[in-house]
Parts: structure tokens; sequence; C-alpha cells
């Protein structure tokens, strides 16, 4: 892991290849004649060199014949004669050249040079951006890359996983079942003076559980179907239930950060979630509950206090379904209101910790596993056992299929020591992004 961990960095630092330089003026008018040489002809050529003439004929016959020039010749009315009798060409080729107008024909010849310019500048101006584009090509072809090697890393990490997976892992079903284990974490953590150590999306434990129907149902051991007839009260004692037990898991995480500051232990509480700051054209969070609260699922709002009952929606699956509570009086659009509450709980669950000294770094991608671990520290005398809560997958579903929480609870000093390194390369990676775009500020 760590050379693939390395590797990677190395290709991301690595500077492309210097461009060659822009095309000259004439290189580029070549090119144009030889892709074009019709139109070259039709359009530049022929209209120079008939105004050229044009020109020279009509500065030879001022310069050098100006009293003839300027005489005024007719045809006779009687006889039908050209009264000229000195002819240069012909009656009208005669009076073509007399009726020239000299600034007329150097704007015709600047304006044929000026299309030109213009016409050849645009060609450089299309092949830069061309070379452009193709430079971002590239760019995003590096970029997918080290993407694909990063994937590629996790697989053969979680595949390491799934090898050591033994008597000691116990699967985990429901959110009530998770905040139990992530209290067993939190608990052996303190107990031992071990690291405690987060990888989370929200920075809210189960952060959008109390939100979700089917997660409500599961936590109160009932179907989803069985909260058909339940009243929006009923309905809000249910959801309510689950708040309170995933703030007392938050306020454990707390008081055992807390707990191991005034114990004096170098053991310490660190917390890595997605960055609750927007950073140019992208927002973590909010890119992360895009893929949560999407098209395919129905966000409803439902008054804590009434006694009517929930509304039937048998088009859209329980875990598709989410209520938020609202009062009368609340015009927001769910969806909205339901976006809104959850950010603001991440902020302030961000600040809450900041301010309690645990340490948080943020991160600019959606992570594809959460992680709760109790880790022994390495410089600490005697024998302590890790014990880790892992959460596959990111409890989002952009395309509306079922999605069911899989997780795990284990004390197997290998898949803890593998998902620790996880954990640090994630905070590394958010600490390098941060630094980038501090940079890019200064």
């Amino acid at each position: 892991m760590r050379t693939t961990s390395s590797t990677t960095s190395t290709d991301a630092l690595r500077t492309p290849d210097p461009a060659p330089d822009d095309a000259g003026f004439f290189s580029v008018l070549y090119e144009i004649i030889r892709r074009h040489p019709v139109l070259f002809t039709v359009l530049f050529m022929i209209p120079f060199v008939a105004l050229l003439i044009s020109m020279g004929l009509k500065w030879y016959y001022v310069f050098n014949d100006s009293a003839h020039y300027l005489s005024n010749f007719q045809i006779d009315p009687k006889t039908g004669a050209w009264t000229d009798s000195k002819r240069y060409f012909g009656p009208g080729i005669d009076r073509y050249i007399r009726e020239l107008d000299i600034a007329g024909l150097l704007g015709g010849i600047v304006g044929i040079f000026i299309g030109l310019f213009v016409t050849v500048s645009t060609e450089k101006a299309n092949r830069q951006k061309e070379k452009i584009n193709q430079q971002e090509m590239e760019h995003i072809k590096t970029q997918t890359n080290l993407l694909v090697q990063a994937t590629q890393s996790l697989n053969t990490l979680m595949m390491d996983v799934s090898g050591k997976v033994n008597e000691k892992v116990l699967l985990i079903d429901g959110a009530d079942e998770l905040l139990k284990g992530i209290g067993k974490v939190i608990d052996s953590a303190q107990s031992q003076g071990n690291d405690l150590l987060v990888l989370s999306n929200t920075a809210r434990v189960e952060g959008i559980a109390p939100f979700r129907m089917e997660y409500v149902a599961k936590h109160a051991d009932l179907r989803p179907h069985e909260l058909r007839n339940a009243t929006q009260f009923d309905y809000a004692r249910k959801a309510e239930a689950l708040q309170r037990d995933r703030t007392d898991v938050e306020n454990k995480l707390k008081g055992a950060a807390l707990y191991l500051q005034n114990m004096g232990s170098d053991a310490h509480v660190e917390f890595v979630t997605l960055n609750d700051q927007n950073e140019g054209a992208t927002h973590a969070f909010l890119k992360y509950l895009g893929k949560v609260v999407n098209e395919h699922v129905s966000v409803e709002t439902y008054r804590p206090g009434s006694n009517a009952v929930l509304s039937q929606r048998d088009d859209i699956p329980h875990h598709n379904r989410f209520l938020v509570a609202s009062s009368t009086d609340e015009a927001t659009e769910p969806k909205s209101l339901l976006v809104n509450q959850l950010y603001k709980d991440h902020v302030q669950a961000i600040q809450e910790m900041q301010e309690m000294g645990i340490r948080v770094s943020k991160v600019n991608k959606t992570l594809p596993v959460q992680l709760f671990i109790s880790a022994p520290r390495d410089n600490k005398p005697g024998i302590f056992r890790g014990l880790c809560v892992c959460i596959l997958g990111s409890g989002s579903s952009a395309s509306g299929r079922a999605t069911k929480l899989t997780a795990f609870l284990t004390e197997d000093p290998h898949i803890v020591a593998s998902m620790t390194e996880l954990f640090y390369d994630y905070q590394t990676d958010g600490r390098l992004n941060t630094q980038e775009f501090i940079r890019q500020l200064i």
C-alpha cells in the first residue's frame, strides 16, 4: 500500500513536457494556402491583382498625362462617337480609369491585407485553443489514471481485508447496531488510552439516518410498511429516539476527547470529514448530499405534533423516502429544507469538535468507506487491543437502487492496522488539498 501511494504521488507531481513554440505568421499563412488554394486565389489573389493594376493605371495617367486625364470627354450625341481624340484603350476602360478613386483603391488593398491578417490570427488562436484543449485532455487522462490507481489500491486493501476476515469479525445490520458498535470503539479508546480515529462523510454520527424512513423503522424494530398507518406524532417519536441514540454516541465521543486531554495522555481524537467550505466550483459536502438526495428519492415534511396519518406513497420505496420535521409556517421546498438542515448540522458539528480540541481534517471528495477506529499507539509499552467499525459504501445511491447498510466490527490487529493506514492516507490527502488551495490564494 505504501509503495502504491508513493508511486501515485510521484506521478501526480510530475510536470508536463514544455509546449512547443507557437507557429509564426507566415508558416500559418502557408498552411492556409496549402489547404485552401482555390479559396485563397479567388478571395485574395484575384481581387488584390485587380486592385493593384487599377492603382497602377490610375497613378500613371495622373502623374504622366494630367491635362489629358482631367479633360472631360463624352459621346457626341449627333455622331455617337467618343470625343477623345487620344484614346488610351477604349471609351469604357478610359472612363473606368478616370472615375477610379485612389483612396478607395488604397482602402481596398488595405482591407484585403486586414482580412488576411484577421484570418491568420483567427487560425493561430484556434490552434492555440486546440493545443490548450489537448493539454487539458492529457491532464484529465492523468487524473483518471491516478483515480484508477487509487481505486485499485483500495480494491487491493479490501481484498486483503476480505482474506483476513475470521471469527473476530462481527457483521452489523441497522443503524442502531451501528451506533452500538461505534460506542464500543469509543469505550475501547478511552479505557486503553488508544487514539480515536474517525473517517466519515458527515460530521454528525449517522447524520442522515434519523431522516430516512427505512432506518427509523429498523431502529424501532419495525418493518417500513408497518408505519403505513402511523400518525405523524408517532413517527416523530420514533425518529427522535434514533436522534437521541445518535446524540448519545456523539456526546460519548466528545467525552472521550475531554477525558484523554485531561489525563495528559498522548492519545488524541482525530476526525476526517467532508469539507464544509465552498472551494471554487466544487463543494464536497453538498456534492455528497446530491448523491443522497437525488431525483430518485422523495422528501416530505411532517408535523411532529399532528395526529394525521402519514401520507401513503406506494410508488416510492422506503429506502428512498425521507421525512423531515417542519412547522406549518415553513413554506420551504422539502428537499431544500432537508439539505439545509443536514448542512447546518455538519458545519455546527465541525465547529463544536474544533472548539473541544479535536483535530478535524477536511477532504474534498466523497468517501467510499467510513471508519471508527480505536488504534493502539506504537510507542506505548504493553499490549493493547484495537477495535474498528468499518462502513462499506457511502450510504448514498445516485441510481436510486436499494442500498443496504453494510458494516462490520472487528478487533483483528491486521484489519485494524490496514484501516488505520487508510485513515491516515485520507487525512494526508485532505491536508495536501487544503495546502494547495491556500497556496493558490496567496
